[in-house]
């Protein structure tokens, strides 16, 4: 969720053309550039893999029925279309309040279905649709063995790699790939990915940290990979191995050993709410290149911050409108 923030924090374009140049300014960009548009990629994929992963834990590599799938679409009514509604009702009465809306029935299904005025939300569409497939996905997976699940996933990837050259898109391909991942995680390979400080952590995290070193430099050199599918599939590689090699990097630090702050339970309102906070403090700031940096850095805490001081007033005050806001979470 950190990193999602960095990914939207960007902020030099509040610096007047007059000023956008020099030493300092390019050392700025640079830095930016590199929290957002390089280790800040690896957080979406993240995000995909934990929900795939979460999604079928609870069903311990067994197979499913009917009941099961519709229990876990009941859930996911409460803790992914609800929230999404009335976010995104939220933001669009924001733009309306600023006359950056107009009050339409046409602007209202944009605003709820397609999260026209909350522009983050894409995620949370994307999942929801991905919560509609995904005991199916599942069912197939756990029918077969974890060297036929691999092999599924390859092709999932090819797909992925080469989305560009579909001409129809239900789902975000690279992201299914990435839910998938999480899913073949967890149905074949739970006691490692949940296991603490194991020597097997250590050679995983070398092992993805390198493929995501590798990768980010493949993707970036068009000159070595000139197709397109030659691209994507590096970059949707790479964001999967620096995902995961964040994962094994928890893992060899013992960090499920640590007990949680009360702050990092609330990661969804982070997530529903930071893009406000990143807007209101874009009104805020000058336009001096020092403490936009400043604030970019500062931006994770900014929003963390923010979102702790909401949910400890809606949580005293008006307990059931927080859990709603927050899908029960």
């Amino acid at each position: 969720m950190l990193l999602v923030i960095w990914v939207h924090a960007e902020n030099l374009h509040l610096v007047p053309l007059g000023k956008a140049s020099g030493a300092l300014y390019g050392a700025v960009a640079w830095i930016e550039e590199l929290m957002s548009d390089k280790l800040g990629q690896i957080a979406v994929p993240g995000f995909f893999f934990i929900s795939g992963y979460l999604f079928v834990r609870s069903f311990e590599g067994r197979r499913i029925g009917l009941t099961q799938i519709k229990d876990k679409w009941m859930n996911r009514l409460r803790s992914l279309v609800l929230p999404y509604v009335i976010w995104n009702l939220i933001y669009y009465a924001i733009y309306l309040a600023f006359g950056r809306a107009e009050l339409s029935l046409a602007a209202l299904a944009h605003a709820v279905i397609s999260y026209g005025y909350n522009p983050v939300f894409w995620y949370m569409q994307q999942l929801i649709i991905l919560s509609v497939i995904g005991p199916f996905f599942y069912a197939v997976l756990c029918e077969k063995g974890h060297k036929q699940a691999m092999f599924i996933l390859f092709l999932i990837f090819i797909i992925a790699a080469n989305h560009a050259s579909l001409s129809f898109h239900l789902v975000n391909e690279d992201a299914l790939f990435y839910f998938c991942c999480g899913m073949t995680a967890v149905t074949f390979f739970r006691d490692i990915f949940e296991g603490q400080g194991q020597e097997i952590h250590r050679r995983l995290l070398l092992v993805t940290g390198a493929c995501y070193v590798l990768m980010a430099f493949l993707s970036g050199r068009p000159d070595l990979l000139s197709s397109v599918p030659l691209l994507t599939g590096a970059m949707v590689l790479c964001r999967i191995s620096g995902a995961l090699a964040v994962w094994f990097l928890l893992c060899v630090l013992r960090a499920g050993e640590v007990p949680p702050r009360p702050w990092m339970h609330i990661s969804f309102f982070v997530y529903a709410t930071h893009y406000l906070v990143i807007r209101a403090m874009g009104f805020l700031l000058p336009g001096d290149v020092s403490l936009l940096l400043a604030a970019f850095l500062l931006m994770p805490a900014i929003c963390t911050g923010a979102a702790y001081a909401g949910y400890s007033f809606l949580d005293r005050y008006v307990p059931k409108l927080y859990r709603i806001l927050s899908g029960g979470r």
